[in-house]
């Protein structure tokens, strides 16, 4: 096993353990180092494989909030839209549109794999990962490949994305963990966001509201919500009613 020599993504991130243990190796691939390639050991349950997940995902979007490319991703995002100064709900609605993408089922079929951004060459598309592997991409990687036409991410990865985008945006940001398996409650298979605006809105006024990327649905529409899950929040966006709903393990 590689031990402290194994690094993930690039600059401050190539030492990153991504919440894996030391005795289990990681292997980056690409000059650039942003995808890690990771297989979960075989006597990994269910559980321990999802909450390797989750922590991966939680040193990844506190690491990237402020990176300089999710940044400037923002404010071209908002400019492109031509929103007003303010408008908390029209700039997370526009992140989370740009997120799910032009590839979804309700799509016509004109408009699939339209970009939606002027520069743009193509749109964001859902794509396992390779069989067997649990492969992770950056944020700045993901956007990439989306202004490239070359668009190719799990749940994971465009949560990861999003996340740092909204929170870039300067909005506090948690996950959440569903069951999405009708059927099978209990296996968390689906991870999805939260978040909420600065100041009351018209909408959900001053709560929390999950927002949906792999499937075509509204922000703030949501099957059963099971646990929320910090990533780039300040204690003060939490109150008592979310509290209740983040593991003692998460808070």
């Amino acid at each position: 096993m590689s031990g402290d020599s194994a690094h993930a993504f690039s600059g401050s991130l190539r030492k990153a353990r991504w919440g894996i243990k030391s005795e289990f190796d990681t292997t980056p691939s690409h000059g650039a180092d942003q995808q890690l390639r990771y297989t979960f050991d075989s006597s990994f349950t269910q559980d321990h494989s999802f909450l390797m997940t989750v922590k991966i995902l939680q040193e990844m979007t506190q690491r990237y909030t402020a990176h300089p490319e999710m940044v400037q991703f923002t404010r071209r995002l908002f400019n492109n839209t031509r929103l007003r100064n303010h408008d908390e709900l029209g700039e997370i609605f526009a992140i989370v549109n740009y997120f799910q993408g032009t590839h979804t089922t309700q799509q016509d079929e004109e408009g699939i794999g339209k970009p939606l951004m002027i520069g743009d060459l193509g749109s964001y598309r859902y794509q396992k990962d390779p069989y067997g592997v649990e492969l992770f991409q950056s944020p700045p990687k993901v956007l990439r490949d989306i202004q490239v036409g070359e668009s190719g991410a799990d749940c994971d990865d465009i949560a990861a994305a999003c996340a740092c985008a909204l929170a870039a945006a300067g909005y506090p940001v948690m996950l959440m963990i569903v069951d999405a398996a009708e059927g099978s409650p209990g296996t968390y298979n689906h991870v999805m966001l939260a978040t909420k605006t600065l100041g009351p809105n018209e909408l959900y006024g001053n709560d929390w509201f999950p927002v949906e990327l792999i499937h075509p649905l509204k922000a703030g529409t949501s099957v059963k919500i099971t646990q929320y899950i910090p990533l780039v929040i300040e204690p003060y966006d939490i109150d008592k009613k979310t509290m209740k709903l983040i593991p003692d393990a998460f808070r």
